[in-house]
């Protein structure tokens, strides 16, 4: 059945609104980012222009064949001679082929060159994983940004009843001016606060739409009961350390570092040696000059050429201490990186552990929040419990959620910062975190 050309405009017209009504998950939020990053974007242009510096470094070391030539039409005279000037054609050129054949000058450049493409290799997967626990910082700051709205409104309503109350006790002669004021000042404040926390959800979202070009207003929740709560595994830090020192982006930039300043100073150290080249040439010539009219040469040579530097005025030595204080440096600065992921993979391994017990501690609070209203609700039923009394609760066990919620966001993001530490982290990560997400706020409880 074909469609109508009315029916094709009509979904043409409401397909985007479907499009933007769809939630966005985490990872739609990450293949966002990947696309649309900027600094994403510059670090695999940089890699891709310094993969080439070893292309041009190896070049030195291959055979280069130039050639040259020119044609002319000449006029010789020779004055006094009573001959009239003379015009010729002269026609010369030539091929020149060169082959280094010792230069450790040109080696230890394209082995430089070959370290700064290991670096680049190295920066553009440290940008990649920077890029994950970014996007996944700003999902979730959008998301309690979201339950911090919520916790204000609750909030809001209970103010506002207590207003009420008082005002209501007030004019039936039972409660004072002084109550009054108080709950006002308190309403107020609420309002205030209700505000601010539109104002930070508002920002939370431009800060996700800055990173992945998308701004929506509808996110997947992380729901703490579909959260596999974990302890690092293996469960010895020592593994973990032993792990990062080898895979770490930083240590690896750092360690490339290092090979670069030494392949540095291999250079200026071998600018003062001598090089050797083969050399093979051709040359013809017909009529160049004018002793040579009419006659043609070809010539055929294969030449060893030994260039010897000898004095230049100090500047290979200064190259030399240069270069030394420079691989100093970065052997230096490969054990400050060295001492730091240590001690960072201590922390966020101390983090993860801690945040599982944080948030098991928190789910049974939710639990006593969650019975609490129960019982004022039951309580109002019975006439043993004031609407004020029930609002109290509710906002309670929202405050709980909230905290629930949070540690959740810090485990997860523990976790992240823990396996990006140790050079482990991966798309399959983000996946597994975007499993967690379910279409609603989690309700909170005890979490496994």
């Amino acid at each position: 059945m074909r469609m109508t050309l009315a029916g094709i405009l009509v979904v043409a017209l409401f397909l985007p609104a479907f499009a933007k009504a769809a939630p966005l998950d985490l990872m739609d939020a990450w293949e966002q980012a990947l696309a649309w990053d900027p600094w994403l974007r510059v670090s695999r242009a940089d890699n891709a222009m310094q993969q080439e510096e070893a292309r041009k470094a190896k070049a030195g070391l291959l055979p280069s064949v130039s050639a040259q030539g020119s044609a002319a039409r000449k006029r010789t005279s020779q004055s006094g001679s009573g001959f009239d000037p003379r015009y010729y054609n002269a026609l010369s050129g030539g091929v020149i082929l060169r082959q280094p054949l010792l230069n450790l000058e040109r080696h230890a450049a394209y082995r430089q060159a070959k370290a700064v493409g290991a670096k680049s290799d190295h920066m553009l997967e440290k940008e990649t994983s920077r890029l994950m626990i970014l996007t996944t910082e700003a999902y979730f700051n959008v998301l309690y940004a979201e339950g911090s709205l919520g916790l204000v409104a609750a909030r809001t309503e209970a103010a506002q009843a207590k207003l009420a109350q008082a005002e209501k006790a007030l004019q039936n002669g039972l409660g004072t001016v002084t109550a009054v004021d108080f709950a006002r000042a308190d309403h107020d404040k609420a309002l205030a606060e209700d505000l601010s926390a539109r104002n930070a959800l508002e920002f939370s979202r431009r800060e996700l739409e800055r990173i992945t070009g998308v701004y929506s207003e509808k996110l997947l929740h992380l729901n703490p009961k579909t959260v596999a709560l974990q302890t690092p595994e293996p469960p010895d830090v020592q593994q973990w350390i032993a792990q990062a020192l080898q895979r770490s982006h930083d240590l690896g930039m750092a360690r490339d570092e290092v090979e670069i300043a030494r392949q540095g100073l291999r250079k200026s150290s071998a600018a003062g040696l001598p090089t050797l080249d083969l050399v093979a040439a051709r040359s013809y010539s017909d009529s160049e000059t004018d002793y040579t009219i009419n006659r043609v040469y070809d010539t055929w040579s294969l030449a060893l050429q030994l260039k010897v530097p000898i004095y230049n005025g100090g500047y290979a030595s200064a190259s030399v201490r240069q270069a030394r204080a420079g691989q100093t440096k970065a052997k230096e600065e490969y054990r400050m990186h060295e001492r730091q992921v240590v001690s960072d993979v201590r922390k966020y391994h101390g983090e993860v552990r801690n945040a599982i017990m944080h948030v098991r501690a928190l789910g049974q609070a939710v639990i006593s929040s969650e019975t609490l209203l129960k019982s004022m609700e039951k309580g109002m039923k019975n006439g043993l419990s004031s609407s004020v009394d029930v609002l109290d609760a509710k906002h309670k066990l929202l405050s709980a959620r909230q905290e629930l919620m949070k540690a959740c966001y810090q485990y997860v993001l523990n976790w992240l910062m823990l396996k990006e530490t140790a050079g482990t982290i991966s798309e399959d990560d983000i996946r597994k975190v975007d499993e967690w997400l379910t279409g609603a706020p989690g309700k909170g409880g005890v979490v496994e």
